[in-house]
């Protein structure tokens, strides 16, 4: 009898098709279709004996379960959360929106619904209160923009303490443990920044960084790290010159014009500045006003505004960084993990696009403007 079933089985091995279905490994086992589907699904009682028969038949023929199949046919449902800036068509953050949108159309299948809470970049307590909304709404997996540092990291401790899987998206914080990071390597892209702005600098040059003031926050944490790596250029390679921070306000332009042209009257050799975020065109716009020109000048970020500032010869660099892909493979990595459970890498940076007025044409669809 066993030399019949040992001759059966190898015939049943030979016979199988390029699709295997959960009866072609019941023949296999000797055991019901439901026995099969208990074992693959772990529910359900299933004898020792039977579920070491299916085990058995699962390694021969190297079985890969169809998981994609098995999501769509769950009824289980999933709360995916983001948390991002608010922002106004054509600006950085809404083509961070474009990607997010983008996979929750995908995720539809799966029962996935994406809950999109939206924050003032310029103000932390309002980050502070879409933080809480977030928590109320017991996501099963957060994407993250972690704007403001400390209120990020006790965000990231409680989704940690409920094992709540977050992504983390524009800059990177090594203080808590994100499931992955999409973004530029910022400490790089500011090294680079100076590089590319420096690379014909005095030894004793001044230099211009204008950042943006957010209130209730020194900063935010994407520029931080930026400014870090842009200081590390200077002290590897310009130690003597001198670095002035000037703050500037996102609504209040009659205070920035002040601010500005007071400090440009107080240092008038200034010929190389930066800023670390999207709105170089804002500075731009500043300076024009005032009449001050010869500044060599970098920016990040392709809006619309700042591109045209490139191709008029206000700003000589614009640094981008994909913000459709970051978020979008952001949300794809959470569904891998939380649906498909598959492993997820933690550091995922893009590309620094180095943008100048002969290239940018030839740069996405931007050549309309």
């Amino acid at each position: 009898a066993s030399d019949v079933y040992k001759r059966q089985y190898i015939s049943n091995m030979k016979s199988l098709p390029d699709k295997i279905r959960i009866k072609d490994i019941a023949r296999l086992a000797n055991v019901s279709t439901g026995t099969v589907d208990r074992v693959l699904h772990n529910r359900g009682e299933v004898s020792a004996k039977s579920r070491e028969k299916v085990e058995k038949v699962l390694k021969e023929i190297n079985y890969q379960p169809n998981i994609y199949a098995s999501a769509l046919a769950s009824k289980k449902r999933y709360t995916f959360v983001t948390l991002l800036p608010e922002s106004n068509e054509g600006e950085y953050w809404s083509d961070i929106k474009k990607g997010v949108d983008q996979a929750a159309h995908e995720f539809l299948d799966l029962n996935i619904s994406v809950e999109q809470i939206f924050f003032n970049q310029y103000d932390s307590t309002s980050f502070e209160k879409a933080i809480e909304t977030v928590l109320k709404l017991t996501p099963d997996a957060v994407l993250l923009a972690p704007i403001f540092k400390e209120q990020s990291i006790s965000l990231a401790k409680q989704l940690e303490i409920q094992e709540i899987p977050y992504v983390l998206i524009d800059s990177d914080m090594e203080e808590i443990h994100s499931l992955a990071y999409f973004g530029m390597d910022s400490l790089q892209s500011g090294y680079l920044a100076a590089k590319l702005l420096l690379s014909d600098a005095s030894p004793n040059s001044e230099i211009a960084i204008f950042q943006v003031y957010r209130s209730g926050n020194k900063g935010s944490n994407q520029t931080e790290l930026r400014i870090n790596g842009f200081k590390r250029y200077i002290e590897e390679h310009l130690p003597t010159a001198k670095l002035f921070s000037i703050k500037i306000y996102a609504q209040d332009h009659t205070r920035n014009l002040k601010i500005i042209k007071d400090f440009f009257k107080q240092h008038p050799h200034i010929r190389e500045a930066i800023t670390f975020n999207s709105k170089v065109y804002l500075i731009t716009e500043y300076l024009e006003k005032m009449n001050i020109s010869g500044i060599k000048f970098i920016g990040y970020d392709l809006l619309q505004k700042n591109v045209k500032a490139l191709k008029s010869g206000k700003v000589n660099y614009l640094l981008a960084q994909r913000p459709e892909i970051q978020s979008y493979r952001g949300m794809k990595a959470l569904c891998e993990y939380k649906i498909f459970k598959n492993e997820i890498k933690r550091k995922n940076f893009m590309p620094i696009d180095i943008l100048t007025s002969e290239n940018i044409d030839f740069y996405l669809d931007f050549q309309s403007i």
